[in-house]
């Protein structure tokens, strides 16, 4: 046991290892169009692998990179919800919502089916699975549609939209788990029907009066807060009152039962309408690049790499999963509206699962095996790797020698 102030050296030692690495980390990774996220789940699991070989900075490891994941993860979905286009999302809500639902089902029952039915795993692995794989990580194939100049198109808006739709629809199924979650774990012959599908109502009414406080908030509120804000400090103000504003709505929500996470995607949808977003973004960019890492860093430290090797079928199960649940899910709902060739480029552009994928999945393992055993976890990160080489690769073969067709 290292005393207090060693721990907080090495926490500073940390967080400026991380924060120096963050920006050749992601150039490094985006010249071959993939997520720096995968290169730190790396530098975690290097980090654990390293720190058990010469039991140095392990506190550090085990309390702090905690605490510093949770705020990533606050960023993180901030920015998500704040970089949404409510506005688009409504003109062309039906025509993203009869591939969101598909996509959603389809993407969580493929995940549920393979659980739920591999050896030694079971319902509740199976709920958080499918869950996790219910999203995607539409920010792992964008970058390539900007490159190709695809993103602008209609084709490109409509992705954009279904996949805000797979995150919300995600957040707030992980809310439900949340509290339905431990009571799937009692006893064989325990009545928990009643008691869960009551817990599950209640959690979605507490959505929904959240979800309404915060557009009542966004109506209402924010602008004139944010405009005094700006009256008192022009450069800094609106971008303080954002921060502030961030994790105040994050922590509200897990006062009231919910999650952190549906907290900070909802205030990034509040701040979405501010005419200001542009400059919160960017300011945002800037914690993203402290702070998210962390999350990553944290996946991998929950990684334990002694079992890994027993893990690569699961993977690679869940892998193919992955990918024929959204390019079913998504794929053929949208070859109804625009052909067969935009239709798989969607498809395949939703193939990725990061953040909300990992979230729900690391979310399961801090309650115990019960919910997500260490082979599933492992499995699952293994899974969201590979989906995050395949789908990239596969979008930027495809759009090469499309550019300007995907409209």
């Amino acid at each position: 046991m290292i005393d207090t102030s060693e721990q907080y050296a090495a926490m500073l030692f940390l967080m400026g290892l991380v924060s120096l690495l963050a920006v050749p980390m992601r150039a490094l990774f985006a010249r071959v169009s993939m997520p720096s996220m995968i290169g730190f789940i790396l530098f975690g699991v290097a980090l654990s692998v390293g720190s058990k070989m010469t039991g140095f900075a392990g506190d550090t490891l085990d309390e702090q990179v905690p605490f510093l994941a949770k705020i990533g993860i606050v960023v993180l979905l901030f920015r998500i919800g704040l970089e949404s286009d409510l506005d688009k999302l409504r003109r062309q809500l039906a025509r993203a919502t009869l591939i969101w639902l598909p996509n959603m089902v389809l993407g969580a029952a493929a995940a549920f089916a393979l659980v739920i039915f591999w050896p030694g795993l079971g319902l509740i692995p199976a709920l958080f699975t499918g869950v996790a794989a219910s999203a995607t990580s539409i920010g792992v194939s964008t970058g390539i549609w900007e490159d190709a100049g695809a993103l602008d198109s209609d084709t490109g808006a409509l992705l954009l939209d279904t996949a805000e739709l797979d995150d919300v629809s995600a957040v707030v199924l992980l809310s439900v788990l949340f509290a339905v979650g431990p009571l799937l774990k009692q006893p064989e012959g325990t009545a928990i029907l009643a008691p869960a599908l009551k817990a599950g109502a209640i959690q979605l009414l507490l959505t929904a009066l959240f979800s309404i406080a915060c557009y009542l908030f966004s109506r209402w509120l924010e602008k004139p807060l944010s405009d005094g804000f700006a009256k008192l400090s022009s450069t800094y103000g609106p971008i303080v009152f954002a921060t502030g504003a961030a994790f105040a709505i994050a922590a509200t929500a897990e006062f009231m039962g919910l999650s952190m996470a549906i907290g900070a995607l909802f205030a990034g949808l509040a701040f979405s309408r501010d005419p200001a977003e542009r400059n919160i973004d960017e300011a945002f960019g800037l914690l993203m690049a402290v702070f998210a890492p962390f999350f990553f860093v944290a996946i991998g430290l929950s990684v334990d790499v002694t079992a890994l090797g027993g893990t690569v079928g699961l993977a690679a199960a869940l892998t193919a999963m992955a990918v024929v649940g959204k390019l079913l899910g998504a794929g053929v709902p949208a070859a109804l509206m625009l052909g067969w060739q935009p239709s798989a480029l969607i498809g395949i552009s939703m193939v990725p699962r990061a953040e909300i994928f990992l979230l729900v999945m690391l979310f399961g393992l801090t309650l115990g095996p019960w919910a997500v055993p260490q082979a599933l976890y492992n499995a699952a990160v293994l899974a969201s790797i590979l989906t995050c080489i395949i789908g990239p690769a596969l979008v930027g073969m495809m759009l090469r020698p499309k550019v300007g067709k995907a409209k």
